[in-house]
């Protein structure tokens, strides 16, 4: 045993003893399948991001103590570190939520899944905190970028260094170590049980194994340096862990799909009524639900759009008498083209939808592209509408194109080369590709996010903004339903208020 082992083992020891004297005795809180569920897809999104930091070590080689990122590299590294902050939270919160308190959730089962729980966020978190500080902390000019605040991505000021002297404190080590040991110690009840909750949480077991090797590997071979880099941060900045922006606040709330304590949305559903009775055949809606999973990795205010197509009758009286529209589509205009091609999808779509209400929307949702009332869509805290600046023959293909996609899979990855899958905002983007000679269509501009070329669903309300009184504007205002967070309500808001809405910070506790 090595000298630098045994003083390891004398300070974990140490802390044990103080955390186990110090533990507040949380009541323990009892993971469901959907935790584990949502555990699983966190931790394939983490995977991801390793591969994608192994990329990008790669293509930086041997650094320079002169060398300057470029403005491309510099925001190539924020489209990786900005989603990789909102899952290191999000994996946070399960720690948090489950991890503490763990002898009080319930019988054997369930203390054991509560256990496996937390230590598998507890190691993804650390394993890859330690390869993002060692893949970055050769330069302070990458430890500069990463410390800069940039509010709409949702990162905050000294992100990095808040990482580092978290990573620095001997009780990441020990209570990563503590955990397993624990978790190993019960595992083989979990993994003879034959519930598909048993199956789920050992293979999250097996993730949390590999992720603290991993961590423990790190640790042996970086222990000294993360230690005085962040003994060298503290000091040097009189630093506080907790400065970067919100971390804890929204660690607290992320832990399940949905968090506020009333589980009500803010907007109301005589306030969608209203809408109902702005919105047109082809219009665009971008939404936001506070506090939800769905908001990770996703840049910007704005994580949802979705495609506003109308009721059967508002198609037909919107588009079926235009003659564009007939001369494309026959005689019996858009309806009578889409009952024809689309017979199965149509037939569900003139049926009332699981509220009662009309189906008016398609969308991408986990799911897959599926139909839906503005009802169920628009139940959210925040709702915007544009309208494309189109032709209705134009907004005809454009409806043709979104049931098409009907029933085709979530696209996980967010990439737009790809269409058997697709994600919420490419639904929008594919309806509305220009097509030469025949459609017009919007041109929207693509961002690489997390090593795929993309498009947030805040852009289309930046090119609104942005394009806005110009020439080249491409979408009109149409409604806004703005979320008062604070009030526990929504309110109509002006179209100035839609415009400027894309530059909010991601995550806004106040929402005032």
């Amino acid at each position: 045993m090595t000298t630098k082992s045994r003083m390891w083992q004398v300070v974990l020891l140490a802390l044990a003893v103080c955390v186990a004297a110090c533990d507040p005795g949380v009541k323990g809180k009892v993971p469901r399948l959907e935790d584990a569920k949502a555990l699983q897809k966190l931790v394939a999104d983490v995977e991801q991001i390793n591969t994608l930091l192994a990329d990008y070590e790669k293509a930086l080689g041997k650094v320079k103590p002169d060398y300057v990122p470029t403005a491309d590299q510099r925001k190539k590294l924020l489209s990786l570190w900005a989603p990789y902050l909102d899952h290191m939270r999000a994996l946070h919160s399960y720690q948090y939520k489950f991890l503490k308190g763990w002898r009080q959730a319930g019988t054997p089962d369930k203390q054991i899944f509560a256990l496996t729980a937390g230590v598998t966020a507890l190691a993804a978190q650390t394993s890859t905190n330690l390869r993002f500080l060692r893949t970055f902390g050769r330069g302070d000019q990458f430890r500069a970028i990463l410390n800069d605040p940039d509010p709409e991505y949702g990162v905050g000021a000294n992100e990095y260094d808040a990482m580092l002297v978290r990573m620095a404190k001997p009780q990441t080590r020990m209570l990563l170590q503590i955990g397993v040991e624990a978790m190993q110690r019960r595992e083989g009840t979990m993994r003879a049980g034959k519930e598909k909750e048993h199956a789920a949480f050992t293979l999250l077991a097996d993730k949390a194994l590999a992720y603290a090797q991993k961590a423990e590997e790190d640790f042996n071979r970086q222990a000294i340096q993360v230690m005085m880099q962040g003994f060298a941060t503290v000091l040097g900045n009189q630093f506080d862990e907790w400065s970067g922006a919100l971390v804890t606040d929204i660690a607290e709330w992320l832990g399940d799909t949905r968090l506020r304590s009333t589980g009500k949305a803010l907007i109301t559903q005589a306030q969608i009524d209203w809408l109902t009775t702005q919105a047109q055949p082809g219009d665009i809606i971008v939404e936001r639900r506070n506090w939800y999973l769905s908001n990770l990795g996703l840049p910007g205010f704005w994580p949802h759009a979705a495609f506003y197509v109308g009721s059967p009758q508002e198609i037909a009286a919107s588009l079926d008498g235009d003659a564009g529209v007939k001369a494309a589509f026959g005689d019996k205009g858009l309806t009578g083209y889409l009952e024809k091609t689309f017979a199965t999808h149509w037939k569900q779509y003139a049926a009332a939808a699981h509220d009662g209400k009309p189906h008016r929307v398609i969308e991408a949702i986990s799911e897959g592209v599926s139909m839906a009332s503005l009802h169920e869509s628009c139940s959210a805290d925040y709702v915007g509408l544009v309208r494309p600046r189109l032709t209705k023959t134009e907004k005809a293909r454009a409806i043709v194109s979104a049931f098409s996609n009907l029933g085709k899979p979530y696209d996980f990855d967010f990439d737009f080369l790809t269409e058997s899958t697709l994600v919420c905002s490419e639904v929008v983007y594919v309806a509305y590709r220009p097509e030469k000679g025949v459609s017009t269509g919007l041109t929207l501009p693509l961002e690489e996010v997390m090593g795929r070329k993309t498009l947030p669903p805040t852009n289309l309300i930046e090119v609104f903004d942005t394009q806005f009184g110009k020439p080249e504007q491409q979408l009109d205002f149409v409604a806004f339903l703005d979320g008062r967070e604070a009030n526990g309500n929504a309110v109509v808001a002006t179209e100035a208020d839609l415009r400027a809405s894309w530059r909010r910070a991601k995550w806004d506790l106040s929402q005032q």
